[in-house]
């Protein structure tokens, strides 16, 4: 029963990580064509125009259905060196709740899974694409890519699932509002179990619409995150063409690009490489220590010698004296020489 959501949550997740690395390829190839942030940036927010106008749009939307204030913000993209799109032309008003702007933060997220499953069964008809790669015959997947690239205006629809996925999550700060109908609703799920019946009405649920919809979810995010391998293999094949004909390239660091040539990056790569090989051989050559925990066996405690050899074998302690200073001049203390007399007994004195 907790499978499909966990994997739903999983191919978020992945997804969210792979958008990263695309993001970064995309914002690098622009960054080499034009050698120019300000050109780079804008070429970057005109390459997902159309997820990023669906995306304030739904924004927009959603913000009037809950009666919330939503400011228009439309700007020229200022310069940047960071491989992320600011999604900030449509700006809520500040006394929104955490909860309403958690609920408009998601909407994108929620619409654009919706178009994308609409453009993916409807359109180009991916139930029985994928029946076809199943089977596991080359030849049937030789057909079922022919049947899928033949679909009317393909790359269009390609063009259109790749912006909007790429468009469609939401920044995780701005969710924060979920968290007390999460804890409601964890609540609920735990008393229905308690009292018995909570078996019983999830078995029916996932086996009824919630079933479909939720594969239908998943099948989704696997082909949205088949398109960004796909795009993220051809931008780093024309990444590397260009590195090795105009010999310039960039790095990211912190996040941010960092403009070097080849020959520096291979060098750095090359440094880095020997560093964490030496690092192996010194680990690989350090004597081992003994492992489990602290015993006083293990302390280097001196050893006694045999019997009656204990005093050769320990040796005797130093007696400090005292030593004249050199040119001191001051004289000594007085030493008093002779015999010291008895003392006669108690009784001796008594009888004299």
């Amino acid at each position: 029963m907790v499978f499909p959501w966990l994997l739903v949550i999983g191919l978020l997740v992945a997804m969210r990580r792979l958008e990263g690395w695309l993001h970064q390829h995309i914002f690098k190839v622009g960054w080499l064509i034009t050698k120019n942030l300000h050109t780079t940036t804008i070429l970057y927010y005109t390459f997902f125009l159309p997820g990023v106008v669906f995306h304030e749009f739904v924004l927009w939307l959603v913000a009037g259905v809950f009666n919330v204030r939503a400011e228009r913000a439309i700007a020229w993209p200022e310069a940047q060196a960071i491989a992320e799109l600011k999604l900030n032309f449509i700006r809520l008003s500040k006394n929104t709740s955490a909860f309403k702007v958690a609920v408009i933060s998601v909407a994108p997220l929620l619409a654009g899974i919706a178009l994308i499953a609409f453009v993916l069964t409807s359109v180009m008809d991916i139930s029985g694409i994928r029946i076809l790669i199943a089977s596991g015959s080359l030849d049937d997947v030789n057909v079922a890519i022919g049947r899928l690239t033949a679909t009317p205006d393909f790359w269009l629809w390609f063009y259109l699932i790749f912006a909007v996925a790429n468009t469609m999550m939401p920044e995780w700060d701005k969710l924060k509002g979920w968290r007390p109908v999460l804890i409601v609703l964890g609540v609920g799920v735990v008393l229905l179990f308690l009292l018995g019946v909570g078996d019983e009405l999830f078995v029916e649920a996932f086996t009824g619409p919630l079933a479909t919809l939720l594969s239908l979810l998943a099948g989704s995010l696997i082909g949205v995150i088949a398109i960004n391998l796909v795009m993220t293999g051809v931008l780093g094949g024309i990444e590397s063409l260009i590195e090795r004909v105009t010999g310039d390239s960039a790095t990211f660091q912190n996040g941010k690009l960092v403009a070097m040539r080849r020959e520096e990056i291979l060098k750095q790569k090359e440094q880095a490489r020997q560093k964490q090989q030496k690092q192996l051989e010194a680990a690989k050559n350090a004597p081992k220590t003994p492992g489990g925990p602290p015993s006083i066996y293990k302390l280097p405690l001196p050893i006694p010698g045999a019997p009656g050899k204990e005093a050769e074998a320990l040796p005797r302690p130093a007696v400090a004296t005292l030593q004249p200073t050199p040119g001191d001049d001051r004289a000594g203390p007085v030493m008093i020489t002779g015999t010291a007399t008895p003392k006669p007994p108690a009784d001796e004195a008594a009888e004299e």
